[in-house]
């Protein structure tokens, strides 16, 4: 199949988050698979690509190189009005700077004649709508990472792009008076992705719908659940460069000396203690505001790092713990070396999260021995089994209620196992055998390209 994928970000180019790791990963697998993949992303840099084609809409020009990353294609979308600013995303107009790239994306998907378009978040939410008002015939996928951010602008953005003004109603694209890019992937696609099963069921109730619940419900037989993997390659504490000893599960020996060499960069003593690390946004979402009213309530001596950035509150909150808690340290930026680091030296990994799509964290946390503790939503319900230590089932530590009081005891079940040592090896081995690798993920996302791609039955 010829295969577009759509998105604001893809290694190796561009990341802020799990979306810049889902599109390269699953681009590797469709490729790999014998799939022919170009990836369509904005250009936020200067490309170093050969050759070039322009589009232009509404009189914005996008300047289109193509560079081929591994067994697929990246073709990148410039304009320095658009995208040549310091930050990816934080602006006032995102947006419309979304909705043009959308618009772009579409007319070369055009151009192209793909098989299957593969949008993925509001920034490429346009796209199956433009798709449908052009006659095109590529089959329309819309992937949701995040349904809380939707892309709603006004509706002169219509105009703007190319939507003819009849879209603008309630079974359209209007969302409160706005024109919604989320809601327009939603409607017009072919088939609706979540990236995982749970998130796919969540996002249809009041609670985890941000509004577009009832919109959901209304399109569900054309949703699915699809669990996100993680790169194998990428993370794999035996061949991982950036770690200060390698290790396996046949052979740990590396993991305790990368702990150790954790604790000398932070000055933290080298005591038979658990380490808790965090990693991610530091944001409401990610529940970091429960984590840090729960470090007080933990029974059990422990040691705790967390990395990261976001709201500017909680890294106030963040830091100001740190500097009066000599077992806390906090490294308020992104820094994706020290990250695998911390994975690899770490003993448990808190992820708290109020909602949370799928997660790769808990993944990446598990296939380096870190044992996750976690809320029961979304993906990390589906892949983290509490552990029951007269069976030796589970492969974490999973509390329900948004509450430090849950999370505390949750952490502090952790904390008291790890004095175990025969019990916490078990439970380590059960994470680091547990299979998150894209592989199949990406034989479902075939199986319904393949579905939707059949022709229809008169």
């Amino acid at each position: 199949m010829k295969i577009a994928v759509v998105a604001a970000e893809t290694l190796p180019f561009s990341k802020s988050g799990g979306l810049a790791d889902y599109v390269y990963s699953l681009s590797n697998a469709l490729s790999a698979s014998g799939h022919e993949v170009d990836v369509m992303t904005p250009d936020y840099g200067a490309s170093t690509a050969s050759g070039g084609e322009s589009y232009t809409v509404n009189g914005m020009t996008f300047g289109v190189t193509s560079q081929k990353t591994g067994g697929w294609s990246a073709l990148k979308l410039s304009n320095s009005d658009l995208f040549g600013r310091k930050d990816m995303y934080g602006y006032d107009d995102d947006d419309r700077r979304f909705a043009y790239f959308a618009a772009a994306a579409a007319e070369i998907a055009s151009a192209r004649s793909y098989d299957i378009v593969h949008c993925n978040d509001w920034q490429s939410g346009f796209i199956p709508l433009l798709l449908k008002q052009k006659g095109d015939a590529s089959h329309s996928v819309y992937t949701i990472h995040n349904l809380q951010f939707q892309g709603n602008s006004p509706p002169s953005i219509m105009g703007e792009i190319g939507i003819n003004q009849s879209y603008f109603d309630i079974e359209g694209i209007e969302f409160y008076g706005k024109a919604s890019a989320m809601k327009a992937g939603i409607v017009y696609s072919d088939r609706i992705v979540t990236v995982s099963p749970t998130y796919s069921r969540e996002i249809q109730t009041g609670r985890y719908g941000f509004g577009m619940d009832g919109i959901i419900r209304k399109h569900s037989g054309r949703l699915t659940g699809i669990l996100n993997g993680i790169d194998y390659k990428m993370w794999d504490p035996s061949a991982d460069a950036l770690l200060p000893s390698n290790y396996g599960m046949t052979a740990m020996d590396g993991k305790a000396s990368c702990k150790s060499a954790l604790q000398r960069t932070f000055s933290l003593p080298q005591v038979k203690r658990p380490l808790i690390v965090s990693i991610g946004r530091l944001w409401e979402q990610k529940g970091i505001d429960l984590l840090i009213d729960a470090l007080d309530s933990i029974e059990g001596g422990f040691q705790f790092i967390i990395l990261g950035t976001g709201d500017k509150e909680l890294m106030n909150k963040i830091q100001e713990r740190a500097s009066t808690d000599i077992n806390v340290r906090a490294v308020l930026r992104y820094d994706e070396q020290l990250a695998h680091r911390m994975y690899a030296g770490s003993d448990i990994f808190a992820m708290p999260s109020r909602f949370e799509p799928c997660g790769l964290s808990q993944m990446i946390c598990m296939r380096y021995g870190s044992v996750p503790v976690v809320r029961k939503t979304g993906g990390l319900a589906d892949t983290v089994m509490d552990f029951d230590p007269d069976t030796g089932e589970g492969n974490g530590f999973v509390f329900e209620d948004e509450s430090a009081e849950q999370l505390a005891y949750a952490l502090t079940r952790a904390v008291k196992t790890f004095q175990s040592v025969e019990t916490w090896s078990g439970l380590v081995r059960n994470c680091m055998s547990s299979d998150h690798s894209w592989e199949a993920s990406a034989k479902e996302y075939e199986m319904l390209y393949a579905e939707i791609s059949r022709p229809k039955v008169s």
